[in-house]
C-alpha cells in the first residue's frame, strides 16, 4: 500500500465529557435543532428515518451510542426542529450538526472504512505464528479468527471479521490495570511501587528495576502490583467487579465478563507468576499491608476478562479521547492519568519489541497473548484486533501487520506530522 500523506486527517483535541459543559439553554437548543433541520434538508434528508441513515453513513449508530439514543424515538414523518429540540440534549444536538457539517473526526467515513476493510482483508491472508500454549485453554483458540474494529473520538464505529466475538485479553487490559490503581492511589504512590521505564527483557523475567520495583506497569510484575494497589483491603471478588466495571465504563458501559476457564487455568500454570511474587516480596516490594497472594489472584481474573474487538476499540478510543467515552460521553480517566497510561503504552507496551513498534509504527499499543491488540491514534480514535496466532516476542502476527499498513496508509505516526508523511 502506498502512503497517503495528504489524506483529511489532522491531530485533535480531545471532546469534552457530556458533564464538563453546560447544557445549552431551550433557546440556544432550538437554534442548534432548526440549523440542523436546514442542513439536513439541504442533503435530501426529510424525515428521521434519513436522518439516522445519514448518521450511520457517517459512522454513528444510536444503537452503538447512548449519547444518540434519544434519536430512536423521534417520530415518523418529517423533521421538526421544535420537537428535536425538546427530546434531544445538546450533547446529542451537537453531535448530529458536527455530523451534517462534516466536522467529525473522520470526514468521509465511509472512504476510511473501505479502506480499513483493504488493510483487513491483505492482513487476513497473513500466515505464520503460534498459539501461546503455556496457559492451556488459549491453545484452544481458533488459530483462524480474525477481528478488528475502530472507533474514533466522535464515536464513529467500523468492525470487520470476528469483531463481535468476545475474548479474554490477557496483558491487553494492564493500562486499565494502571489507570485504576492510578485513580485510586495517585501517581506518586503508583509510581513508588513500579517504575516506568522499559525492561529489555522478556515480560515475565525474574528481574527488577535498581530500585527494586518492577520496571513497569505494563509486565507482568508491574502489573500484578499495580493490582496489589486496587482496594486492597475489599475482599477480592470486589476488587474483581470493581475493575470489571471500571473497564465496561471505558468501553462504553458495555458488560466485561470473566472467562473462568482461562482464570483457572492460568492460575494451575502460575509458577513463574508466583515466583515474580515472592521475588517482589523478598525485596518489601508492596505496598505495607497488602496481601502479595491476592494481588496474584486479582491480576489473573483481570487477564481473564473479556470483551469483544468492538469493546475494545471504544476503550482505545476513551484513551485517545484523553478519558472521555467517545459512546456516552462521560470522563471515565483523569486526563493526567491517561497521558501517563499512553506513554507507558508507546515505550513498553509490545513486549520486547516495544522499541521497534514506537519506531515502526510510532503509536501506544498493548498486546496480549491471547491475541488481542489495542492501538490508540491520540486525538483521532482507537483498534481493537484480535488474531490468536503469536510471533516470538507474543505479539499478534496479523496485528502487527495491521499496524504497518495503517501507518502507511495513513498519517497516524505520532512523528508524521513533522516529516509530512
Amino acid at each position: 500500500m502506498t502512503s497517503h500523506a495528504n489524506d483529511p486527517f489532522a491531530r485533535f483535541l480531545a471532546r469534552p465529557a457530556r458533564y464538563e459543559q453546560d447544557e445549552a439553554t431551550p433557546d440556544v437548543r432550538t437554534a442548534i435543532a432548526e440549523a440542523i433541520c436546514e442542513r439536513a434538508g439541504n442533503q435530501g434528508c426529510r424525515t428521521a428515518t434519513d436522518l439516522l441513515a445519514v448518521l450511520e453513513r457517517a459512522g454513528l449508530t444510536a444503537a452503538g451510542m447512548s449519547r444518540l439514543t434519544a434519536l430512536s424515538d423521534l417520530p415518523a414523518g418529517d423533521l421538526d426542529s421544535a420537537t428535536m429540540a425538546a427530546q434531544l440534549g445538546s450533547d446529542a444536538l451537537e453531535l448530529v450538526q458536527q455530523a451534517l457539517d462534516g466536522h467529525l473526526a473522520v470526514s468521509n467515513f465511509e472512504n476510511f472504512s473501505s479502506r480499513l476493510a483493504n488493510i483487513f482483508a491483505y492482513a487476513r491472508d497473513v500466515t505464520g505464528g503460534a498459539l501461546a500454549d503455556y496457559i492451556p485453554e488459549l491453545a484452544k483458540q481458533d488459530p483462524s479468527a480474525f477481528g478488528l474494529a475502530v472507533c474514533t473520538i466522535d464515536g464513529q464505529q467500523a468492525a470487520f471479521g470476528e469483531a463481535d466475538t468476545a475474548f479474554c485479553q490477557q496483558s491487553a487490559i494492564k493500562p486499565l490495570i494502571y489507570a485504576l490503581a492510578m485513580g485510586l492511589n495517585g501517581e506518586n504512590q503508583v509510581h513508588r511501587h513500579v517504575g516506568r521505564e522499559p525492561s529489555g527483557r522478556r515480560f515475565n523475567e525474574l528481574a527488577l528495576d535498581p530500585d527494586n520495583r518492577p520496571h513497569n506497569p505494563m509486565i507482568n510484575s508491574g502489573a500484578i502490583m499495580c493490582s496489589a494497589m486496587i482496594r486492597p483491603g475489599l475482599p477480592i471478588a470486589d476488587r474483581a467487579s470493581l475493575l470489571q466495571r471500571f473497564v465496561g465504563s471505558a468501553a462504553g458501559g458495555s458488560r466485561v465478563g470473566i472467562d473462568q476457564a482461562v482464570y483457572e487455568s492460568e492460575r494451575g500454570t502460575a509458577k513463574r507468576n508466583l515466583a515474580l511474587v515472592k521475588l517482589m516480596d523478598e525485596h518489601d516490594a508492596f505496598p505495607e499491608g497488602v496481601d502479595p497472594a491476592a494481588a496474584l489472584d486479582l491480576y489473573f481474573r483481570a487477564c481473564a476478562m473479556t470483551m469483544d474487538c468492538r469493546q475494545m476499540a471504544v476503550v482505545a478510543a476513551t484513551l485517545a479521547n484523553g478519558g472521555v467515552c467517545p459512546t456516552t460521553g462521560h470522563r471515565v480517566i483523569d486526563s493526567r492519568i491517561v497521558r501517563n497510561t499512553l506513554s507507558l503504552m508507546l515505550s513498553c507496551g509490545m513486549y520486547d519489541y516495544s522499541g521497534e513498534y514506537a519506531f515502526t509504527v510510532g503509536l501506544p499499543a498493548k498486546s496480549g497473548v491471547s491475541g488481542g491488540l489495542m492501538i490508540v491514534v491520540p486525538g483521532l480514535g482507537g483498534f481493537g484486533l484480535w488474531s490468536p496466532p503469536l510471533d516470538r516476542q507474543g505479539n499478534p502476527v496479523r496485528g502487527i501487520e495491521v499496524s504497518r499498513l495503517l501507518v502507511e496508509s495513513f498519517p497516524f505516526h505520532l512523528f508524521a506530522g513533522v516529516t509530512g508523511s
